[in-house]
């Protein structure tokens, strides 16, 4: 899990129900007479990453929030390690990681100073912050950065500051609200790659999104949002496309290809066809079986080798 053996400092092995190490029950939350969540139940486990999925509005940010602690649910309980908030909330606090979308950092101070002052805000001193700060600004890269003014970074190093930032104290749950919001496809790349192998390190991670087809490539679920009902916009035949949604292709690689391969691929995929890296991951979007068969079919003859692959209808893909 996290290097050094931090992981011992999360505390008794509590789980909820099947395991799950963040589970939201028949949560409902309203805004005056607006039922903004409405009934949602949904159980996340260590070394998973789901992603939140659905339009503005539709809820995800409420319900991130209720699990991060910043507001209570009118109806329902989360549970984070078999634990209430309302039962001991510091420790429910050391379990949790938040990083909402509006950043919280201090622009005047550098990054090692915004992530020792967070430290702080959680308990932290001495070796063991030490320890952490070490631990954090490696596993997101930010070594070469921490003597670095937070006001002077780009929007992508900004979000892995903020990210760092929630898990200084070494939670079991890390919960992102839009962390792709506003960045470059590049940015999105790295950033996602990060994201994953905190997840691939026994991380439980939530991530809120608007932009589904993004995250569903490094996403091991997605949990759709709207008008606060989980999944109502899957189950509802009424909503569905009348035309046949596009195919998706996931792939796990052996290695990473060169990005001037991929450059090559692109270039000569037919129109429609998008192609995504991420780390391992490889996602392809096609709009007929013709066209995905082909850009498959360009990969294999450049040498890129796959250890699986698997192809979906977008609409139907990776429903929790």
């Amino acid at each position: 899990m996290w290097a050094g053996g931090v992981a011992a400092m999360r505390g008794p092995d509590m789980r909820g129900p099947d395991g799950a190490v963040l589970v939201w029950e028949e949560v409902s939350i309203r805004y005056g007479s607006c039922r903004v969540v409405d009934g949602v139940s949904l159980a996340v486990h260590s070394g998973e990453l789901v992603a939140l999925t659905g339009p503005n509005g539709s809820g995800k940010s409420t319900l991130l929030s209720v699990a991060a602690g910043v507001r209570e649910a009118d109806a329902g309980r989360v549970l984070v390690r078999g634990l209430e908030r309302k039962a001991d909330p510091v420790a429910y606090a050391r379990q949790v990681g938040w990083s909402p979308q509006q950043c919280g950092l201090y622009d005047e101070l550098t990054v090692e100073e915004n992530l020792r002052f967070f430290g702080r805000l959680q308990g932290l001193g001495g070796n063991r912050l030490h320890q952490n700060l070490q631990r954090v600004m490696g596993q997101l890269g930010l070594g070469s950065r921490r003597r670095q003014r937070v006001g002077t970074l780009s929007g992508g190093w900004k979000q892995r500051v903020n990210i760092a930032a929630a898990l200084v104290h070494n939670p079991s749950v890390l919960l992102l609200d839009e962390p792709t919001s506003g960045l470059d496809a590049e940015s999105r790349e790295r950033l996602l790659a990060d994201i994953s192998r905190l997840r691939d390190e026994g991380c439980a991670v939530v991530l809120a999104t608007h932009q589904g087809d993004e995250v569903a490539a490094v996403a091991d679920r997605v949990a759709q949002l709207h008008k606060g009902r989980l999944g109502e916009s899957a189950r509802d035949p009424s909503r569905q496309p009348s035309i046949s949604p596009p195919l998706l292709l996931y792939g796990q690689l052996r290695h990473p290809p060169p990005r001037f391969l991929l450059r090559l691929v692109r270039q000569r995929l037919p129109h429609g066809v998008e192609l995504e890296l991420i780390g391992r991951r490889l996602r392809l979007r096609a709009e007929t079986a013709e066209s995905l068969g082909y850009a498959l079919a360009e990969l294999l003859r450049e040498g890129v080798a796959f250890e699986s692959y698997r192809t979906v209808a977008s609409s139907a893909a990776r429903l929790a």
